[in-house]
Formats: structure tokens, C-alpha cells, sequence
């Protein structure tokens, strides 16, 4: 404990060596085989500064012992010399506490981690005989399930049985006929509850047909403006319109929904990252559009969309996403996220298909350097901007509004 140990009084060592026991049944929690007993080592202070603080060593030595005589753990000694003047003598300071078994060490845990620890034991014995598998596996389901209660855990249970006699193929997740589920319950593919119910019925997957996504988007044209929008839940490949000769990508709702009309042009509601997953599936023939743009929040998440949605294959322009245009509405920005929660400087990742400008707003949204603001939203910007920047910049035949703002 050298230095450290001499500064601490008796009731931080006490909490030093329960929380050393507490950590080890945290990070042992979930290992089939834990060797005991447990040794923690004291470190003990070189010479001279033993003999100058000697008076001090030896309390907390005492704070030690009696700690370990309370616990009924077992100390090693070794013998140390000291020096007062004259005088030599001999005094045994302790260097190491064993904690003997796990008994032991759960009487020491705190009353959360000995609870959990037998919670995750009994998990593992009830997995483990009523599924036929291995503790190890077992553990690995409890691990899995750590942060779920016990209804829970009954609920997972029930389902892999009924998963081991029933094909779910043609069901989605939320048409499974288990009482006592929500229909939401068994959550996304990588869920831990789908991943627990795996594990248990030796399936990589469950097969189901996962509930499609959709893309929404709507024609800009004068003949269509203000009919309803097209979702889209499918691949579109027949019957896909053949005059198309531009699009624009746009994140917000709000955004999207009051673009001015365009000919040739379909307006695709982005929605953040789902935009990435869904595209070029539901949409195969975007990429044939000649003139794709994207327009986002000018924010570090907006930008990564951005390279992100050029690697899937669409070769899109950016609109009003580059530090000139951060600059022109920097009186538009903010510092909340979308929850209303602050905003925080991040690390900076690889965004291989951004521009040179694109990425120097990024980086500069990431670390804050500076930006007064890390965000600003797509929708605080006036549209007639926006239909300027489309007609002049890039030649969209685009309906210019006649109030600007």
C-alpha cells in the first residue's frame, strides 16, 4: 500500500478490502471454475519510510487484522526491522489477507452483489438441468439475461420450449402465440432475449420473417402535390416511373414535408440512420436517378449518414452541410440532442466518401473546435434557401416560394 496505504485511516482501508472482494465475485460472476481461497496482497512501505511513520503503519496493521479476525480470514506476516535511535526491534506487519472459501467472500460482498451472485447461480443450475446443457452454457444464458428480472427469465424459458416444437418461419416476431408476451417483447434479431432462446435451443437464428421496413417518399411534381405519400414496404421493381431525374434525401419530417413542388423529382424521407438499411432494398432503382442530393442535420450524426449512404452504392451531392453553410445559420444552432439531453464532443471516425469541406465540418463538430454550437437542425433552416440553392447551384426545376424569410 506504500504511500497511499499511510495517508488512508482505518474505515477506507475496511472499504479497500470489501470492495476487493466485491469486485472479485463481480468479475468472477459468471466463470464456471473459481479457485479459493482468495489472497489480497499488502503492499507494505519501504524502510525509511516505515520508521518515520511506524506509529501510523502499525494502526492501520491493526485495522487489518481485525478486519480479517471479524471475516475469519486468515493473514500471512513478514517480519520487518525498525529503527528508533538505538533501539532495534522486530515487528510483524501483515502482508497478505486470505479469503478462505465463497461463503466467505459472499459475507463480505455487499448486499447487491451476493444477491445477484446467488441469483446468476440458481439460474445456471435451473438452465442447466432443464435444457440439458453444460454450466458453462448455462452461464452464458444467465450473462446474457444479467440485466433482465426474473419474469423475465421465466418468460425466456417458456419460449425456447416452445420454439424446440413449433417452426416460426412464417410468423414475425410479434405474431408468436406465447401468453403472457407483449407483442414487442421478443424485440430485433439481436436482442437478448432472441439470443438467450438461441442458446438454449441451439439455433443460430429463430427464422422468422422479420416485420418489413419502410420508405416513404413522395412525388414533387405539380399533379401529385398534396396527394398522399407513398410508403414503401417492398422492393419497387415493377411499374417504377421512368422520368425521374431527380431526388433529394431529407432527414426531417417537417422538412420533407414542406418542399415545394419540382418536376421530375421524388422527395425520400431519410429518417437518420434507417435510410442506410432500406434504400437501395425497397428503392433499387435510386441509384439510376441522375441527380440525387442529400440533405441532413448539420450535426457529426448527419454527416456519417452522409459518407454512409455513398458507400451503399448512391452517389449523392450534399445540400447546406459544409462549414460555409454552418456559418451562415451558426444563430440557428444547438447544444440539446433530440431528447432535449446536451450535446457532447465525440471521437472523430473514419468517414471515407465525405468531401474535403464535409469532413472539416465533421471534425469540427466532433471536437467542437471552433463550432459554438454541435448542432445545427435541417429544419431551422428556411426552405426558400434551400429551393434557391437546388434551382441556381444545380438546375432542379423547382417551384421558387414567394415569401422568403
Amino acid at each position: 500500500m506504500a504511500k497511499a496505504r499511510n495517508a488512508k485511516d482505518g474505515m477506507s482501508i475496511r472499504r479497500e478490502l470489501d470492495e476487493y472482494v466485491d469486485a472479485h465475485l463481480n468479475r468472477h460472476m459468471y466463470d464456471t471454475e473459481v479457485s479459493w481461497p482468495l489472497r489480497k496482497t499488502i503492499r507494505l512501505p519501504k524502510q525509511a519510510e516505515l520508521e518515520d511513520n511506524y506509529a501510523r503503519v502499525r494502526a492501520q496493521d491493526d485495522v487489518i487484522r481485525d478486519w480479517a479476525n471479524r471475516h475469519q480470514c486468515e493473514t500471512s506476516e513478514k517480519t520487518k526491522i525498525v529503527s528508533s535511535g538505538i533501539v532495534r526491534q522486530k515487528s510483524q506487519l501483515v502482508d497478505s489477507v486470505i479469503i478462505p472459501d465463497l461463503d466467505t467472500a459472499l459475507r463480505i460482498a455487499t448486499r447487491t452483489t451476493r444477491e445477484r451472485y446467488l441469483r446468476e447461480r440458481q439460474r445456471m443450475r435451473e438452465l442447466a438441468d432443464e435444457f440439458g446443457i453444460s454450466q458453462d452454457s448455462a452461464l452464458n444464458v444467465a450473462k446474457t439475461l444479467k440485466d433482465h428480472d426474473d419474469v423475465d427469465f421465466r418468460l425466456v424459458i417458456q419460449a425456447a420450449h416452445y420454439f424446440t416444437r413449433h417452426d416460426c418461419h412464417t410468423m414475425t416476431p410479434r405474431m408468436v402465440p406465447i401468453p403472457g408476451f407483449s407483442a414487442k417483447w421478443l424485440g430485433t434479431p439481436n436482442s437478448q432475449r432472441r439470443k438467450a432462446i438461441c442458446m438454449l435451443t441451439g439455433r443460430d437464428n429463430l427464422d422468422f420473417q422479420e416485420r418489413p421496413g419502410e420508405l416513404r417518399l413522395r412525388f414533387m411534381d405539380a399533379e401529385h402535390h398534396g396527394q398522399p405519400d407513398l410508403i414503401i414496404t417492398q422492393p419497387w421493381i415493377h411499374n417504377r416511373p421512368t422520368d425521374i431525374a431527380h431526388a433529394i434525401i431529407i432527414e426531417n419530417k417537417d422538412t420533407y414535408q414542406a418542399m415545394p413542388t419540382a418536376a421530375h423529382a421524388i422527395c425520400i424521407f431519410g429518417s437518420g440512420y434507417a435510410t442506410l438499411k432500406r434504400m437501395t432494398t425497397l428503392l433499387p432503382w435510386v441509384t439510376d436517378i441522375p441527380d440525387i442530393i442529400y440533405w441532413g442535420d448539420m450535426d457529426a450524426d448527419g454527416l456519417d449518414i452522409l459518407s454512409k449512404l455513398r458507400q451503399t452504392g448512391i452517389p449523392c451531392a450534399s445540400l447546406l452541410m459544409d462549414p460555409a453553410a454552418y456559418r451562415a445559420y451558426e444563430r440557428y444552432g444547438t447544444m440539446l440532442d433530440t431528447k432535449n439531453k446536451p450535446l457532447t464532443t465525440r471521437e472523430s471516425k473514419p468517414t471515407p466518401q465525405l468531401t474535403s469541406e464535409e469532413r472539416g465540418l465533421y471534425e469540427m463538430l466532433c471536437t467542437g473546435t471552433n463550432a459554438t454550437y454541435l448542432r445545427i437542425e435541417q429544419e431551422r433552416i428556411p426552405i426558400a434557401d434551400a429551393a434557391a440553392i437546388l434551382h441556381d447551384q444545380y438546375q432542379w426545376p423547382i417551384a421558387m416560394p414567394d415569401d422568403t424569410i
